[in-house]
């Protein structure tokens, strides 16, 4: 038993000893792994701080960051952003010319191999570019060529078109929006980019209903005709210019007179070019014009546009010289003009004539456009009817400005936006198709004189079934011309719109609340 005792005591001893050298071990191993898990984060961590201190270092070397643009004070004047399209020039010029301060015209466009790129991922590389390089520079950005846009900013800037979607945008970063900016025509980004949107009717109901929920956006006003400068007063100073600078042949002056010509109506012919919106007929647009000279007995004043297509003019010229009359139809290209072509009170014997001002040339290196050599004006005020393709909504609101008839020439190949304009003046009587007769349709009184020559005497005599008939639109009767209440619209509206966007401006800058009046007028 004795022995028993001893061997168990022995037993327990020995499992002590086991269990306290057991802890140690542990102990021992977790503070050497302790340890030099502690070594091997600071070893870690010293080094990812060393590479983080060298990748910023590096970073700022490179990018060379500034800080955020701040408000910048402005002067009294208005930037017009331009890529060289003259219908939205005109359009952006009168705007700058209602409200009332000096403008200047800067020439702002993308790259030549950037143009491409949709407007959203243009917006997208400058959003880039200002993150990267936030500093004021003398210079445009990389993608940007043209005019420097630099300090002291404008109160106004005003673009029209896409293409001046960049330069308006980078005027209005730079000077950390204290330039009050203004877009004309729908933007194809959220307006929220911009002070003010101006947009007109078909804009509103074809692209703007397009974006489903986001078409409630609040800072844009629609307008009812495109902007212009045209009325009476500068259509009778164009035909003025005209004539006296020998712009246009003199024949077409005379009406009234004793002239051979005097009793030809004058039909105006606007011609743009083919777009994604309209196509052209070539063929149609011959046929129908040599219609006006050889069976209507019109003469015609055929202007082209920056757009119009070199088939077109080759086809007009065939009829010209098939013509091979001055008197009867006189075609007008600003697009072949040369510097050497601006009249001067030495040599009135140019025929180029009127509507653009001087100090300010439509395209880049286009001189056909400016005023001492376009007869656009003068074509306009000696105009007994007015053309008009499809294609193009300024030219059609220019001419509606005049208070004359205007027919409107291929109507039937506009699609989306450019169909719905068509439509809704077709629908309120402004305009007509243009679709000449094949025969001469005859007055009340020369079908009087008609039936008075002994052929018809047997015949009953009654109402004339042609007395609202038009020798320039489609067979049958028509409805009365309401044209007269598109007369000097786009003058009274540039002039509304200006009115506006000044008031907004001085709000916006002293602070106060923008009146109920232009607040609710803000769809």
């Amino acid at each position: 038993m004795e022995s028993l005792r001893n061997l168990a005591r022995i037993a327990s001893r020995r499992v002590q000893y086991l269990h306290s050298y057991s802890s140690n071990c542990r102990v021992l191993i977790r503070s050497t792994l302790a340890e030099e898990t502690s070594q091997r984060s600071l070893r870690l961590t010293r080094q990812l701080r060393t590479t983080t201190k060298a990748e910023h270092e590096r970073a700022v070397r490179t990018v060379k960051l500034a800080p955020r643009t701040t408000y910048q004070p402005t002067s009294a004047t208005t930037w017009i952003i331009s890529a060289g399209s003259v219908s939205a020039d005109k359009e952006a010029i009168a705007l700058a010319k209602g409200l009332g301060l000096p403008w200047v015209i800067k020439r702002v466009q993308w790259h030549q191999g950037l143009q491409w790129l949709p407007i959203p991922f243009r917006k997208l590389i400058m959003d880039y570019h200002h993150v990267v390089n936030r500093k004021q520079s003398d210079t445009l950005p990389w993608f940007l060529k043209g005019d420097p846009l630099t300090a002291p900013y404008p109160s106004f800037v005003i673009g029209s078109g896409p293409s001046a979607l960049s330069g308006l945008l980078h005027v209005s970063r730079m000077s950390g929006k204290a330039s009050f900016s203004a877009h004309i025509h729908f933007p194809a980004l959220p307006f929220i980019h911009f002070d003010q949107v101006l947009l007109q009717r078909h804009e509103v109901v074809v692209q703007l209903a397009a974006l489903g929920m986001m078409k409630d956006q609040r800072n844009y006003f629609r307008i009812n005709s495109t902007l212009n400068t045209i009325t009476p007063k500068s259509l009778e100073a164009a035909r003025i210019h005209a004539l006296e600078y020998g712009l246009i042949p003199k024949s077409f002056f005379t009406q009234g007179s004793a002239s051979p010509f005097s009793s030809m109506p004058i039909v105006t012919v606007l011609i743009g070019g083919p777009n994604q919106d309209c196509s052209h007929n070539t063929d149609r647009i011959v046929n129908r014009l040599s219609r006006l000279i050889d069976v209507q007995n019109c003469r015609l004043l055929i202007s082209y546009s920056q757009r119009t297509a070199q088939n077109t003019k080759q086809a007009i010229a065939k009829l010209q010289s098939r013509i091979n009359d001055e008197n009867k139809i006189f075609v007008y290209d600003p697009m072949t003009q040369s510097p050497s072509d601006i009249p001067t009170p030495a040599s009135r014997h140019s025929k180029m004539a009127v509507s653009w001002n001087a100090n300010v040339p439509g395209a880049v290196g286009v001189v056909g456009f400016m005023e001492e050599v376009n007869p656009y004006e003068a074509m306009l005020a000696l105009a007994n009817k007015i053309v008009v393709t499809a294609d193009s909504v300024a030219m059609t609101n220019e001419a509606l400005a005049t208070g004359k008839p205007v027919y409107v020439l291929g109507s039937e190949l506009a699609r989306g936006k450019l169909k719905v304009f068509h439509r809704y003046l077709a629908d309120r009587h402004a305009t007509r198709a243009f679709r000449p007769g094949k025969i001469p349709i005859h007055s009340t009184s020369s079908f009087d004189s008609y039936l008075h020559r002994g052929v018809h005497h047997d015949k009953p005599r009654s109402k004339p079934v042609n007395d609202t008939a038009d020798p320039l639109s489609y067979p049958g009767d028509h409805p009365p011309w309401a044209h007269e209440d598109q007369a000097g619209q786009g003058p009274s509206e540039a002039k509304r719109i200006s009115e506006r966007l000044k008031i907004m401006r001085e709000c916006r800058v002293t602070g106060r609340r923008v009146p109920d009046h232009i607040a609710e007028a803000t769809c």
